[in-house]
């Protein structure tokens, strides 16, 4: 009986040990459970990029508590994850409810949002602005070489996403196509140089919904068509690669560090797409053209986050995180254009009032990305966890165009000059935010890992549809209306080889400002 009785004395002392140090591992982040929210409600940011992947956090830490990842020193994936998103967390709890175990020391609200803007992905939001580049860089060009076949330039536009939203450049000049008798088979050939910038949706970087960048844009297209008569019928190849980088903003997490809360991420795409045309031009110089075309893209993305504690005596596993994390997902398009217009003779000016409609359709891959690991060299290196994964998506535009363009032929020594100006009014129908569902990358594969707290269930789940780490990613509303000018000259030589270049700017544009130069020759075979 004694000896029962000790034996029953020792179970007992062993279970409410474990207990006790199961409760020491728990009781900071259940009795934190709401810390998150509380300090994104206190801040009224709960509907907002930084909101949204901030509770998804607080989520995604309960989660991992529950499923037995409650360790400073474990070397899973598991438990580096809970290891970043509790420090997060215990950080809220400093700043709402007073002191917190393993916090990162903030002591001001901006740095904390700064570190939960490190880790969302938002930057991904930029892909969208070089998507739908090799199509519509494709579709300017072919409107230009059929306004030189019609004896004027037409005013197609090259379009541009800008982060969801919609900027124009890169309509190309034309010149009057020679009145030789030259073969009916002709080509042409263009390049093009972009720059532009997006100002950030909000200067502190927490309210708006999108990062500024700064990009570049180069394109070459070139095209083979036949007239005859009235009709022209043609296919052109372009090829396009865009750099986008962006813009870093403010002091990083932390306050003290040289770094920012929007870090040298990085984008470059490159695009082909092919395109099949065809114009007719009636004996009154009434004219329609109609262009479509197929694409596909590569994009390389690298995306840097930083956040640097500044708690006087951290917690061991508290270090500065340096990362960086990279992603290579592809995508394809569909887009076409329909426009008509009137070539209007006054004396020596040409007057090209037109109107047109264009449909775009582009899809980009779901994609996860890749951890570097911790660039810092601090704390237990190796592991990967703070990878995002984001969905597919599908990018769409249906606009229309109302503009009118002027030019003049000027006869000199070696040829004509033709002076050409132009003003678009472009009207996006498809004006609503974007939306990009995204979660930890981790999340797939937690789905079967044992459950360490008595009653609760495993809750991590595959794909979009998961309530755990899932959380949306809002774009900026594309503009409805804008306007791009532009200002060009051109030249028909003797030998029947025509030149140009153009130069053209956005107007009108919220948050944006580009400009685009193009140069060009064609000729006949």
């Amino acid at each position: 009986m004694t000896r029962f009785l000790r034996a029953f004395d020792a179970k007992i002392v062993h279970a409410i040990s474990l207990s006790v140090a199961l409760g020491c591992m728990l009781a900071p982040h259940a009795a934190t459970a709401q810390n998150i929210p509380a300090f994104i409600d206190g801040l009224d940011l709960a509907d907002t990029n930084t909101g949204r992947s901030a509770n998804a956090i607080q989520r995604t830490c309960g989660e991992l508590i529950q499923t037995g990842f409650v360790s400073t020193t474990g070397t899973s994936s598991g438990n580096e994850l809970w290891r970043r998103c509790n420090e997060l967390v215990a950080t809220a709890q400093g700043l709402t409810s007073g002191p917190a175990v393993r916090t990162l020391g903030y002591t001001e609200d901006d740095d904390l949002l700064a570190a939960f803007q490190q880790v969302n992905g938002e930057e991904t939001l930029s892909q969208s602005s070089l998507s739908q580049n090799g199509t519509y860089e494709q579709f300017s060009s072919i409107g230009a070489r059929l306004g030189a076949l019609r004896g004027a330039s037409s005013a197609s536009v090259t379009s541009v996403a800008a982060n969801g939203s919609e900027f124009m450049y890169g309509s190309g000049g034309g010149a009057a196509a020679d009145d030789a008798p030259f073969s009916p088979w002709g080509w042409f050939i263009r390049g093009t140089y972009a720059s532009g910038e997006r100002d950030p949706s909000d200067p502190n970087g927490f309210v708006g919904e999108e990062n500024g960048f700064d990009f570049n844009q180069y394109g070459m297209t070139f095209g083979i068509d036949h007239s005859s008569g009235s009709r022209v019928w043609g296919v052109a190849i372009n090829y396009s690669s865009y750099d986008l980088d962006m813009q870093t903003l403010g002091a990083a997490a932390g306050g003290t560090s040289p770094t920012d809360r929007v870090n040298d991420s990085t984008i470059e795409s490159d695009s082909v797409s092919a395109t099949v045309y065809f114009d007719y031009t009636s004996d009154s110089n009434v004219y329609f053209s109609a262009l479509m075309g197929l694409g596909s893209q590569s994009f390389d993305l690298a995306r840097s986050f930083i956040y640097v504690p500044t708690c006087t005596a951290c917690a061991a596993d508290v270090v500065t995180q340096s990362r960086t994390l990279v992603g290579a997902p592809d995508g394809d398009s569909q887009a076409s254009t329909l426009s008509f217009g009137r070539m209007i003779q006054s004396g020596s000016w040409v007057i090209d009032p037109h109107i047109g409609i264009t449909y775009d359709n582009i899809t980009i891959d779901s994609f996860a990305e890749s951890d570097s690991g911790n660039a810092s060299n601090e704390g237990i290196q190796g592991i990967s966890a703070m990878q995002l994964m984001f969905d597919k998506q599908t990018i769409k535009s249906f606009r229309s165009t109302v503009g009118v363009q002027f030019s003049k032929n000027v006869n000199t020594s070696f040829g004509s000059v033709r002076p050409t100006f132009s003003l678009d009014w472009h009207h996006e129908f498809e004006d609503d935010p974007r939306e990009l569902r995204v979660k930890y990358a981790m999340e797939d594969a937690l789905v079967g890992a044992p459950v360490v707290v008595p009653g609760a269930s495993n809750d991590f789940a595959e794909g979009f549809d998961c309530t755990v780490s899932c959380f949306t990613l809002l774009s900026e509303a594309p503009d409805s209306d804008f306007f791009v000018f532009g200002a060009g000259l051109a030249a028909s030589h003797s030998n029947g080889i025509q030149s140009f270049a153009m130069l053209e700017g956005l107007l009108g544009y919220d948050n944006l400002s580009t400009y685009a130069l193009t140069i060009g020759l064609r000729g006949q075979f």
